[in-house]
């Protein structure tokens, strides 16, 4: 063989090798849903805007799916691989024979308020009217129900729930009088009582520990990707760590997402979210997954076949705190 044949053949071979050592030096890419725009979700913007995702090598594309029924299922179907959700969807999905587990509770515990029309002005004046919900099955159709039970009344009987979409459509609902009430969280509530609805009730006075909001993935998942999880939890723990510690971004990001421009509707419930609510590591809550259990068992009682540790995984992020990153995060 000629001596330049084996030249020939590396030069030809080149750029498969090289193609081959790109591919493998590309981050892996993901994506991940959030189900609502809200001031709990502001960590999961900041990620966006500042691309946390990128500083912990991975390639994430962050979607907006309204209510968290949907993006389970988008997630069972292998095209997302995380999402924010609700105990209760966890639980719905499971019993449907998902792998599903809660990896934070970032709010675990009602913050929906129930905003009226004026002239109704107690809890017991909703009988016989309408409630505005984002979707049957989903957190706030569970907060309702909940609330319900509490001051005596029968949902579906003595209250009718309405399914109308995000929050947005809830308040436009309530505006053009298709219901006589909505359950909204922050800043939705405070621009619905802007225009004159009624604050009927504060669900957070119910004191209650009740896994409303967190990320969550496939048990499948966490299982072949363990470590891409533990980088996306770092991200979403910074996006947690910048909401915090900077405000003014945080309050900046929120205008651009809810387009809310009046800052002052948001001053209130950002204080309580960042110095209460929302922990700087946000472990899932055997309690507050509990309280659903025994709510939706009522009705099901094949439900009552799984504890707690079988929607959760606390691993994550015990890893993640264990390795220091939060204290570095925080200067400690």
């Amino acid at each position: 063989m000629p001596r330049t044949q084996p030249l020939k053949i590396c030069l030809l071979l080149l750029p498969l090798i090289f193609c081959e050592a790109t591919q493998a030096q590309s981050p892996p890419k993901i994506r991940a849903a959030y189900t609502s725009i809200a001031i709990q979700m502001d960590p999961i913007y900041i990620m966006k805007e500042l691309n946390l995702t990128r500083k912990q090598g991975l390639d994430a594309e962050l979607l907006y799916v309204p209510v968290s029924s949907r993006a389970i299922q988008a997630a069972l179907a292998g095209e997302i691989q995380f999402l924010t959700s609700g105990g209760v969807a966890n639980v719905n999905a499971n019993m449907a024979g998902a792998d599903f587990v809660g990896l934070t509770a970032t709010l675990n515990t009602f913050v929906f308020k129930i905003i009226s029309r004026p002239e109704i002005k107690e809890p017991a004046a909703l009988k016989g009217k309408k409630v505005g919900i984002s979707r049957l099955g989903g957190v706030s159709d569970a907060a309702i129900r909940f609330a319900l039970d509490r001051w005596g009344l029968v949902p579906d009987k003595d209250v009718a729930i309405i399914q109308v979409g995000g929050e947005i459509e809830e308040m436009m609902a309530l505006q053009n009088k298709a219901v006589d009430a909505a359950v909204l969280s922050e800043p939705i509530a405070s621009v619905a009582l802007k225009s004159g609805s009624f604050l009927l009730y504060d669900l957070s006075r119910l004191d209650v520990q009740y896994t409303m909001h967190g990320f969550g993935t496939k048990k499948s998942y966490i299982r072949d990707n363990r470590d891409v999880v533990i980088r996306f939890m770092k991200a979403y723990l910074e996006g947690i760590y910048v909401f915090k510690t900077n405000k003014e971004l945080a309050l900046n990001v929120l205008k651009k997402y809810t387009r809310v421009d009046d800052v002052s509707l948001m001053q209130t419930a950002y204080q309580e979210m960042s110095q209460r609510l929302i922990r700087s590591v946000p472990y899932p809550s055997p309690e507050g997954i509990q309280t659903i259990l025994d709510q939706l068992g009522k009705g099901r009682p094949e439900i009552k076949k799984f504890k707690p540790s079988d929607l959760i995984d606390p691993s994550i992020l015990k890893e993640i705190e264990d390795s220091g990153f939060v204290k570095r995060l925080y200067g400690q």
